[in-house]
């Protein structure tokens, strides 16, 4: 289901590299003065493909394959612009490490990341103007009403760069009026479902839960087996569109099903190993950032440098989590909080005011998560999981969302699916989309997500957003 989505960005990425590809051999062009022989290539190309590999992860880490960003306004191409010079710093890096014999090329690399990003620059536009959000859209039609039917609607509505129009709603129960969908053609007999399929040509039929269980409409269901369709419930549908778990599937059955084997003693064991490794590298960082990081504390507000605060991990067990001091000390024990515990005011807010100046810039880049290096080596935390909360936070919450511990099955990580697709959390509303989020990740944990989940961080921490 996710083919049109991938496609785009494969086409995306198929058009960077050519115009990567193109303006290496007009680098050479200019450099030389005459057309390049393959002697000319073959010492170089190697080299640079190696680079233009490295330009494509960094076009990933700065969302250029993101195509909900896609665009021609200014501020995408500020943010492409940026990724060019990041690109030609790494590269100058990358020859540095990697010195090649026979090749200096200082003034062809120049040229490649100004021509290579130009090209790319004009296929973008090119892209957009041709390709774009509206074009290679797959045609869905809902059959059956969920809590969620609307906000997927209205999801895709906004969002043609998902790939997704979705056509017609069928609603056999009668659950919505056809004003509350405006934009939307809705029908109430099941018998419709074939007719529609032919006069919409749609390619995927999406199931509401409640219909698996109705034999007239599994009869029904039954013969689109027989037409070029593909048919799939609303659940998985709207976990591809959203990257999260629909709370009107919510239950102890959904919940068995899919996440009674969390063990995979491969994955396991190899996130292991990579906790440790991070914990070097960002130990070694933090030994050499730390006299300054605690200086710069110490100078803008009085209280410890260090903050330390109860968490809930794995299983429920607590621990202490470690950060740097990033607000003013407004309690004996250096916390910010005073008084009784109140949801709205523990949780960060947007522009909270007690946030100091650099613990500001300490959050923004995510150093404040530094100290956490020692969670890593207990095992408190891993890379990627559900951030930790606090206990009261934790029993607050359950109180409006029973299967809130639920996310406790794995260990918590220093970042993870929610923290990428979220900002604050001030509400309960938001918090349930935490939620939603932190389960999708714990049913859907692989190599490759955590990858995904990672890169984004990265992108996050250079773009100084974190919060």
């Amino acid at each position: 289901m996710y083919f049109v989505y991938r496609l785009k960005q494969l086409i995306l990425t198929i058009g960077d590299l050519a115009s990567f590809v193109a303006g290496f051999w007009l680098s050479l062009l200019i450099r030389h003065f005459t057309i390049p022989t393959q002697a000319d290539l073959e010492l170089h190309f190697l080299q640079f493909m190696v680079m233009f590999f490295l330009w494509i992860v960094l076009n990933y880490i700065n969302g250029l394959y993101d195509l909900g960003k896609q665009g021609i306004g200014r501020a995408f191409y500020r943010r492409f612009t940026e990724t060019a010079a990041i690109a030609f710093l790494a590269s100058i890096v990358f020859f540095y490490i990697i010195p090649v014999k026979n090749i200096t090329p200082k003034t062809i690399l120049a040229l490649n990341v100004f021509l290579g990003y130009g090209l790319a620059g004009l296929w973008r536009f090119a892209y957009t103007s041709f390709v774009g959000a509206k074009r290679l859209q797959t045609r869905v039609i809902l059959v059956g009403v969920t809590p969620e039917t609307k906000e997927l609607i209205d999801l895709l509505g906004e969002k043609n760069e998902k790939g997704y129009h979705i056509v017609t709603v069928i609603d056999p129960a009668h659950a919505v009026k056809s004003t509350e969908l405006p934009n939307i053609d809705v029908y109430h007999g099941l018998q419709t479902i074939r007719p529609a399929i032919s006069n919409y040509k749609a390619e995927i039929i999406v199931i509401a839960p409640k219909l698996q269980e109705d034999p007239t409409a599994l009869r029904e269901l039954y013969e689109l087996l027989f037409w070029n369709v593909q048919i799939t419930d609303f659940s998985s549908f709207y976990e591809l569109v959203t990257g999260r778990i629909p709370p009107s599937t919510f239950s102890e059955g959904w919940f068995l099903q899919h996440l009674r084997n969390l063990r995979h003693p491969i994955y396991d064991r190899v996130r292991i190993f990579l906790d440790y490794l991070a914990a070097v590298i960002c130990g070694a960082l933090l030994l050499v950032l730390l006299p300054w990081i605690a200086l710069a504390i110490k100078i803008n507000s009085k209280g410890p440098i260090f903050f330390k605060q109860k968490r809930v991990g794995q299983f429920g067990k607590e621990f202490t989590l470690y950060k740097f001091r990033s607000m003013i000390v407004l309690a004996p024990d250096g916390s910010a909080e005073t008084g009784e515990y109140e949801f709205d005011k523990w949780v960060a807010q947007k522009g909270d005011k007690r946030v100091t100046v650099v613990g500001s810039f300490l959050r923004k880049t995510r150093l404040d998560e530094l100290p956490q290096v020692w969670n890593l080596l207990k095992r408190d935390v891993t890379l990627v999981g559900p951030r930790p909360e606090r206990p009261e936070i934790v029993q607050e919450l359950t109180k409006h969302m029973p299967y809130y511990p639920l996310r406790h099955l794995v260990k918590p990580g220093l970042t993870g699916w929610a923290v990428i697709h979220q900002n604050y959390t001030e509400t309960i509303k938001k918090a349930l989309d935490k939620l939603q989020y932190d389960l999708y990740y714990i049913k859907n944990r692989s190599f490759l997500l955590d990858t995904l989940i990672l890169l984004r961080t990265i992108n996050v921490i250079v773009r100084f957003m974190g919060q």
